[in-house]
């Protein structure tokens, strides 16, 4: 069991403490409830370039310090903007660990950036863009079918933002977002390693207690219409040497829709495209020999609806039909008949394995954790886990796959090399 210690402060920010004496260092991970999903119309990427700009500098600590001082004192240091959240982390020294605190307050207070360095930062945004995504075939694709996908909720907005709008963004949009989003009652700080809640309270106190509480705007999310037509996305680029064939379900999550079916999707995940033992992967790969590769992802910590994704690549000169007549006709099989009891026990076994797993990494240990409570899960969900995933049942992983694999509540993406005149 993984030790679980949590604390409010009075300003209303959450904290959880995972010990784990067994590393001598800390991970200190701050997670903001504001995410990509939560974009002004018209400014899609602003949460991604506040992100960046995040690192410039705060009331007290200049441009450069943030990244000089954990440098300076052995850390190692990231970011990420999703959906739903945005999270800020550090893995040093816990006797370091008062440093990166007094850091990650000054700019929860307030971010200080020149207007060259936020010229300069976008134009660091959109070559990130360009590089990632306009120059990747498979990334274009899976832009394109998420927003053929969410027709109305705001995930069918990229990530880092579309070019158009992104060239858009300024240094005040930025400073507005942060003045509406950034306080401690929005935040949740996870501190994972060799610290207790005991020696973490004074220290959170002292850094974020005194940040003052401020009224947060609610999310105003449109809803999804009802899935009633199947689409389908083709997209020829030039970088394409090899074709891909995608396939996304409109899906619920853990906080969307039929809750009762997010575990058994999990389940349904791994046991169709969960690694070479899977059932796709065995058909498709192993036996037909007609694909290469099988992947299956399923965001069901996602707090709006979720996509139930399978991506393919094909064998060399197979058409993208025929993997596509071969994936429908293994769904269709295993719609009828349900898993085989031998393949969902191993199936559950691995996934509970992974778990145990992920606990030996600080940084992972603190991930899973933030998009569990992100998504409102409790944090003792957290060893109930294995519990929970071995209470699946063969009959819930039918029901939800019925409910969820159907054409007319998907999106299906082919991406082919560039047609020559």
């Amino acid at each position: 069991m993984q030790p679980i210690e949590t604390f409010r402060l009075k300003n209303g920010m959450e904290v959880v403490v995972l010990p784990n004496h067994r590393v001598p260092a800390v991970n200190h991970m701050l997670w903001y409830r504001i995410g990509a999903a939560d974009d002004p119309q018209g400014k899609s990427g602003l949460a991604h370039y506040h992100e960046h700009l995040m690192f410039k500098g705060g009331k007290k600590f200049a441009t450069g310090d943030y990244v000089r001082l954990i440098d300076k004192n052995g850390g190692e240091y990231n970011a990420f903007t999703g959906a739903d959240a945005t999270s800020y982390y550090v893995t040093i020294a816990k006797d370091r660990l008062p440093q990166v605190m007094e850091l990650e307050a000054d700019r929860m207070r307030t971010i200080t950036v020149t207007d060259d360095e936020a010229a300069k930062e976008k134009e660091v945004i959109i070559e990130e863009r360009r590089s990632r995504i306009e120059n990747s075939p498979p990334a274009l694709l899976a832009e394109q079918m998420s927003a053929a996908l969410f027709r109305n909720h705001p995930y069918h907005l990229p990530i880092i933002g579309w070019q158009h709008e992104m060239d858009g963004l300024t240094k005040r949009d930025v400073l507005d977002f942060h003045a509406k989003y950034y306080h401690p009652n929005n935040a949740v700080l996870i501190v994972s390693g060799d610290i207790t809640a005991a020696e973490l309270k004074p220290l959170a106190e002292k850094y974020y207690g005194a940040l003052p509480r401020k009224e947060i705007p609610p999310r105003h999310w449109l809803a999804e219409p009802p899935q009633i037509v199947g689409r389908t996305v083709t997209l020829h680029h030039r970088n394409v040497k090899q074709p891909e064939f995608s396939r996304m379900y409109a899906a619920p999550s853990m906080v969307s829709g039929d809750k009762a079916q997010a575990l058994p999707l999990f389940v349904l995940a791994h046991l169709l495209g969960g690694g070479k033992n899977s059932a796709l992967y065995q058909s498709l790969v192993v036996e037909q020999k007609i694909a290469a590769d099988i992947g299956i992802d399923y965001n069901f910590y996602a707090r709006g609806p979720a996509a139930f994704s399978i991506d393919i690549t094909p064998e060399k000169d197979v058409p993208l039909a025929t993997l596509e007549k071969a994936l429908d006709s293994e769904l269709a099989k295993f719609l009828k008949d349900g898993a085989e009891p031998q393949a969902l026990d191993r199936t559950k076994r691995l996934m509970q394995a992974e778990i145990i797993y992920a606990r030996e990494g600080l940084t992972s240990l603190s991930n899973i954790m933030g998009w569990m409570i992100m998504a409102g899960q409790p944090a003792e969900n957290f060893n109930r886990w294995p519990e929970m995933i071995g209470a699946v049942t063969a009959g819930q992983v039918v029901v939800a796959a019925r409910a969820v694999l159907k054409p007319e509540a998907s999106v299906t993406g082919y991406l082919l090399p560039e047609e020559k005149p």
